[in-house]
């Protein structure tokens, strides 16, 4: 999947293509191996994710946005850290995926829905429109996960959802892929 997005990368970007594509070689490295559910290399899913962003937030600061969409799992998948990230790609990135990234603690200690239902309450316009896209992609590739998963994440993202809607002023963006996850979750509870 890296081939096809190069040229829209430099179409998109322009003279700021070139650091985008260093982000996504990055993130291409330190995923190497991983698969998604479906079998996929696991980078397709962080392109995805940096398209929806794209499709959903236009922005200035849009090459800014995609590597964050690019980088989101590394620190909480890989053994990338801030530290890196920052000297790699500028401070504004790696606090977008710092921003992003899941204390895997926390989740054991609240139950994944509630810590990141709080987590995203209190996020940056940007990392809610990640997190929210990331979401949204997560239950577009559902069908490969097993039921127990499918069910959780179903159930998880109501939760979320629920609970933004509820405690969080939301932009037409947000509230845009959040239409677009309520179709997702109601397509996939359809064809059960």
């Amino acid at each position: 999947m890296i081939k096809p997005i190069t040229e829209k990368i430099k179409l998109t970007f322009g003279d700021e293509a070139e650091s985008v594509l260093n982000v996504l070689n990055y993130a291409n490295e330190k995923h190497k191996g991983m698969l998604r559910d479906d079998g996929s290399p696991y980078i397709n899913h962080s392109i995805r994710v940096a398209e929806l962003v794209i499709k959903y937030k236009k922005s200035k600061n849009a090459s800014m946005i995609y590597k964050g969409s690019l980088l989101h799992d590394v620190i909480e998948d890989t053994y990338s850290s801030y530290r890196e990230l920052s000297e790699l790609f500028g401070e504004p990135v790696a606090s977008l995926v710092m921003e992003l990234s899941t204390a895997k603690y926390a989740t054991h200690c609240f139950g994944k829905a509630d810590y990141l239902s709080r987590k995203m309450q209190n996020m940056t316009p940007y990392a809610l429109n990640i997190k929210l896209c990331d979401r949204l992609d997560n239950l577009q590739h559902l069908k490969a996960c097993t039921p127990e998963k499918q069910t959780r994440t179903i159930n998880d993202t109501k939760v979320i959802i629920s609970y933004l809607l509820k405690n969080r002023e939301l932009t037409q963006s947000q509230l845009a892929v959040i239409e677009d996850i309520n179709k997702e979750i109601a397509k996939f509870e359809n064809n059960k």
